[in-house]
C-alpha cells in the first residue's frame, strides 16, 4: 500500500466512526468540565472551612491569651498581697524591737556613766592638751569604758536595731509565704 492507501483507509474509518468520535469527544469535554466544577466546589468548599478553621483558632490564641492575662494579673495581686502583708509583719515586728531597744539604751544610760550631752569643742582637729602635744591619756577620764553621750547611744541603738530589722528580714525572703 501506498501513503494515499492509508490517508484513504483513515478517511474510510472517520466516516464511519465520525458520529461515535464526535459523540465520544463532546462526552470527554463534559465529563472534564463536570470534574472540573467539582474540584472547583471542592476546593472552594475546602478553602472556607480553612479560613473558619483559621478564624476559630485565632479566636482561640485571643481567648487563652485573655486567660493568661487575667492569671497573671490575678498572680501579681497575690504576690503584693503577700508582699504587704509581709511588710506590715516585719514593721510591726520592728517597731516592737526599736522599743525593746530603746528602753534597754535607756537602762543602759541610766545604769552606766553616759555623759548627759556630747561634748563641744572648736572645729579644726583633735583638742590638745594644754601643757604638752596633746599624747598620753587626760588624767579626767574614768578608768573603764568609753564616753559616750546619751544621744549617741540613742542613735547607735535606733541604727543598730533598724539593721538587725533589715537582716532578719533578707533572711526571711525564701521563707513560705505567712498564711493570709
Amino acid at each position: 500500500m501506498s501513503g494515499l492507501g492509508i490517508a484513504s483507509g483513515v478517511g474510510a474509518i472517520l466516516s464511519r466512526w465520525r458520529l461515535g468520535l464526535i459523540l465520544g469527544l463532546i462526552l470527554g469535554v463534559a465529563l472534564l468540565v463536570i470534574g472540573m466544577t467539582g474540584a472547583a466546589l471542592h476546593y472552594r468548599s475546602a478553602y472556607q472551612a480553612e479560613v473558619l478553621g483559621r478564624a476559630n483558632d485565632l479566636d482561640g490564641y485571643k481567648q487563652a491569651q485573655q486567660l493568661a492575662e487575667q492569671r497573671a494579673r490575678d498572680a501579681i495581686a497575690h504576690q503584693e498581697s503577700t508582699w504587704r502583708m509581709r511588710a506590715q509583719i516585719e514593721d510591726t515586728k520592728h517597731a516592737t524591737d526599736l522599743a525593746d531597744a530603746r528602753a534597754a539604751a535607756e537602762r543602759h544610760i541610766a545604769d552606766n556613766r553616759v555623759q548627759p550631752k556630747a561634748a563641744v569643742r572648736a572645729p579644726g582637729g583633735a583638742a590638745a592638751d594644754a601643757q604638752g602635744d596633746g599624747a598620753g591619756i587626760r588624767q579626767d577620764l574614768p578608768a573603764a569604758g568609753v564616753v559616750v553621750s546619751e544621744d549617741d547611744v540613742r542613735a547607735c541603738t535606733e541604727v543598730t536595731a533598724y539593721a538587725l530589722s533589715l537582716r532578719d528580714w533578707a533572711l526571711g525572703l525564701n521563707d513560705p509565704a505567712p498564711e493570709q
